[in-house]
């Protein structure tokens, strides 16, 4: 059986998120709220969009050797036109976030806030620990869900993988059906078939 390490990830994230939407409410007030918990998840969080990013880019392009989140967006961006309008809707609030928003004219060289302010955190924590907040995290989550759709997309199609998350839901118009139990319709791959 194959192990599929990012994806699971992923799921334990959507658990941890759901257990702290039981503490603070996921409400657009509530985006300011940080924490030395949310400082934890946020830098895992981009840490993995950077493993999965520098992924997608090696199966886009052997030779194209992306190491940083500008490299990445000129792999991707031309590649997948689509990627940077999927949505995310995080089903708490109804909130449907676009995450990779910046990159649809990626030859603007724009990157996500969420991304810079990881890097903020990262590297000077003690001066922006505030930027460690629900709406980051939110937003980088859903970038990173974003990223795993791409990347496994032959075992989405293949029904290899289902997405049964708890806080997030991939674009509505992307499945058939909201358990992605039968047909999927990715942006920049077309339909898949049905059995």
């Amino acid at each position: 059986m194959m192990t599929y390490l990012h994806w699971t990830l992923f799921e334990t994230i959507d658990e941890d998120l759901l257990a702290f939407s039981r503490e603070v409410e996921f409400a657009k007030a509530n985006f300011p709220t940080y924490s030395v918990y949310l400082s934890r998840l946020y830098l895992t969080i981009c840490s993995e969009v950077d493993v999965v990013a520098k992924l997608l880019c090696e199966r886009i392009d052997l030779e194209a050797k992306a190491e940083n989140i500008n490299e990445y967006r000129d792999v991707i961006g031309p590649k997948y036109p689509n990627f940077s309008r999927l949505s995310i809707t995080i089903r708490p609030m109804g909130l449907d976030l676009v995450p990779w928003e910046e990159w649809q004219d990626w030859k603007a060289k724009k990157n996500p806030p969420w991304w810079s302010s990881h890097n903020d955190v990262k590297h000077q924590r003690d001066k922006y620990f505030h930027l460690a907040n629900l709406g980051n995290v939110l937003q980088s989550a859903c970038g990173l869900l974003v990223l795993l759709t791409y990347y496994h997309q032959p075992e989405l199609y293949a029904r290899h993988l289902k997405p049964h998350f708890r806080i997030f839901e991939i674009d509505r118009n992307v499945a058939s059906c909201l358990s992605w139990a039968f047909e999927y319709n990715l942006p920049d791959f077309g339909k898949s078939i049905a059995d």
